[in-house]
């Protein structure tokens, strides 16, 4: 997964997309999907990809062997990267929640194994690869588990792994239109990813 070569290897998260022979798009949301799919919140500008990606009564976007896959969005054509930096916004907020649920946790009488994955967590909560093994840990440990706190933790299990957030637009959203709201996002220095 961490080379090219092993890119092509992981799973594609779309197929069968109703694009254009020839369509230049579809290979790289393909390519972005084999890496980020199973944790990919996508925010999507009207266009050419809302079409091959949404057209009624199905979608390319699909889910792997456990039932996890790219979540899509479709906006206006100028916010596309308002849209999905207010994703990632809240995104964050229910992640930084679970953190101090998971600080509170720590101190309450519960297991040592809870409270050492809690810990895990919380060490590895920016990293996705880190939060994933942490979230594979504590879910069975939470089982049975009746406190709000524990139940906080378990009402939010959905964010523990870390997200990919994306914002896709065309080049009349990402050069001309949307540019101002674009160049904000980027201003920000927040964790979202673009493609244009």
């Amino acid at each position: 997964k961490f080379s090219v070569k092993g890119s092509q290897f992981c799973q594609p998260l779309l197929e069968f997309s109703g694009a254009c022979a020839g369509c230049g798009e579809t290979p790289y949301v393909k390519l972005l999907t084999q890496l980020f799919g199973d944790r990919m919140m996508m925010s999507n500008a009207t266009g050419c990809s809302s079409i091959w990606a949404a057209a009624a009564p199905s979608m390319p976007y699909t889910t792997n062997a456990e039932g996890k896959g790219p979540t899509w969005s479709n906006s206006l054509f100028e916010d596309s990267a308002e849209f999905g930096f207010g994703l990632y916004l809240g995104v964050k907020k229910i992640r930084n929640k679970v953190a101090e649920l998971m600080q509170e946790a720590i101190s309450l009488d519960i297991p040592q194994e809870l409270k050492e994955a809690f810990q895990e967590w919380l060490e590895g909560m920016y990293n996705a690869e880190a939060s994933k093994a942490a979230a594979a840990k504590i879910l069975p440990l939470l089982e049975g588990q009746t406190h709000p706190v524990m139940q906080g933790i378990i009402d939010r299990k959905d964010f523990l792994i870390k997200k990919s957030n994306w914002a896709f637009g065309g080049d009349g959203w990402g050069y001309d239109i949307g540019y101002g709201g674009l160049d904000h996002v980027v201003a920000s220095g927040e964790d979202i990813n673009i493609l244009v």
